[in-house]
């Protein structure tokens, strides 16, 4: 960032990257796949907004607001379901397998894809703010070497790994929770519908679930 008053926001590369012969609507796919992990990023913050948005404000948004609930149902209706299905269709018209066969083996993975998408927010901006203002980081998840592990030696891994998203999930778990049934919160404060609840929910229990459920040498309860 400390760049952009002087030589602009774009890199050279980029630049030379939108004024190429290249197809325009290759750009705009290349520029729409870019555009993702920003809106990846931006999920958790856009859903906390989202969240207090609805609890507190259900109803006055209507005219120019879509609520994270109607978004997230499309997603689930056409990335889980209907993507699910179509590629199973595909592979029973090739021949790889049957249609049930390619059913389950789509849908078996549904909820670990589930868990590892909704649980990327917050580690995606943060690599995208480390970029933007050049702090050096890497990510341990890319290295290809097996080392030993079993369950007591990567608990202390994961709460020193992934201890922003850990507590991240366990205060608005906790919020949540207080704001929906405690005696003590007026009830102007208290957010208890539903459509406000479940996209939270499901982006703070992704964040927790993701350094567990996907961590093989956790998941072994060897010693």
């Amino acid at each position: 960032m400390r760049w952009w008053l002087t030589r602009g926001p774009f890199t050279p590369l980029f630049r030379r990257f939108l004024f190429s012969n290249i197809r325009f609507t290759s750009k705009v796919t290349i520029i729409s796949y870019i555009g993702t992990y920003y809106a990846i990023g931006a999920a958790w913050i856009l859903t906390v907004a989202n969240y207090f948005a609805v609890g507190w404000f259900n109803g006055y948004l209507d005219k120019y607001y879509i609520d994270s609930w109607k978004v997230w149902f499309t997603i689930v209706i056409v990335f889980n379901g209907l993507g699910n299905i179509a590629l199973a269709v595909m592979r029973y018209r090739t021949g790889d397998r049957t249609l049930l066969g390619s059913l389950f083996e789509n849908f078996k993975w549904t909820f670990m894809l589930a868990i590892f998408l909704g649980g990327l927010s917050l580690h995606v901006s943060q690599a995208l703010l480390s970029h933007m203002f050049e702090i050096d980081m890497t990510w341990g998840a890319t290295s290809k070497e097996a080392e030993f592990s079993n369950f007591f030696i990567e608990v202390p891994k994961v709460i020193r790994r992934f201890k922003f998203s850990l507590a991240f999930s366990t205060i608005f778990i906790v919020g949540m929770v207080v704001l929906a049934v405690a005696p003590f919160v007026p009830y102007d404060w208290q957010i208890t519908d539903f459509v406000a609840i479940l996209p939270m929910a499901t982006v703070a229990a992704s964040h927790l679930l993701l350094p567990i459920a996907l961590n093989p040498a956790l998941m072994t309860f060897s010693w």
